[in-house]
């Protein structure tokens, strides 16, 4: 017999999955129920709304993601290169999440949680770049010469344009694809060895003629 605790984490694991696949709007409190095998009555004992459902499902998702990477940063065997991989591709995993018709069905039903979900994650991904940016810096992995507030501009700003649905919809790549092209474009650049001496060759000379 499952008690109240697990109940709660099996109807909102249930919720998830039949939103995920079909969307909030498609997707009843009946439906809900009788994919768990419950009546709604028992349903709407733990959750007082659709809506109230969806809203906790999205907190814990939160808090699920926040606790996740700060383990990926806390593990000893990892040097800074290694929890860097690591955590580039959890985000890639969990945005691959954050697409289809649950994310667009909450944008029209239920604006004001999707408005707290975008403004997070570009909160969230502005600390999260900035702090590792710092580290970066620090462990010799990331240079010192080159201005913080635009790799982080460039960072949250392509990140967040490329997973929308509507610019994907448009391009021949899922969401971690994307997203890994987005990593290796950032992080190894679009430059050849032979392309990046020509481009400081060039850069020199110019430097050379306004001197």
């Amino acid at each position: 017999m499952l008690d109240e605790r697990e109940m709660k984490e099996k109807i909102l694991e249930k919720a998830e999955q039949m939103f995920l696949q079909f969307g909030y709007a498609k997707v009843t409190m009946e439906e809900i129920a009788a994919g768990l095998g419950m009546s709604k009555k028992t349903l709407y004992k733990f959750f007082s709304s659709k809506e109230n459902l969806v809203r906790e499902l999205t907190n814990n998702r939160i808090c699920s993601s926040e606790e996740q990477i700060n383990k990926i940063w806390a593990e000893e065997n990892l040097d800074f290169v290694g929890k860097l991989k690591k955590m580039l591709d959890f985000i890639g995993k969990e945005t691959s999440k954050s697409t289809g018709p649950l994310f667009e069905d909450l944008k029209k039903n239920i604006p004001d949680l999707w408005n707290e979900i975008h403004d997070y994650k570009r909160m969230r991904s502005l600390q999260k770049a900035e702090n590792l940016f710092n580290s970066g810096v620090e462990n010799g992995v990331f240079r010192n010469d080159i201005g913080k507030d635009i790799v982080l501009l460039m960072f949250t700003n392509a990140v967040q344009g490329i997973i929308n649905p509507e610019i994907l919809s448009q391009l021949p790549y899922s969401v971690n694809q994307a997203i890994e092209a987005v990593f290796k474009i950032l992080f190894e650049g679009i430059l050849t060895e032979e392309g990046r001496s020509k481009y400081i060759s060039y850069k020199h000379d110019d430097t050379a003629i306004k001197e």
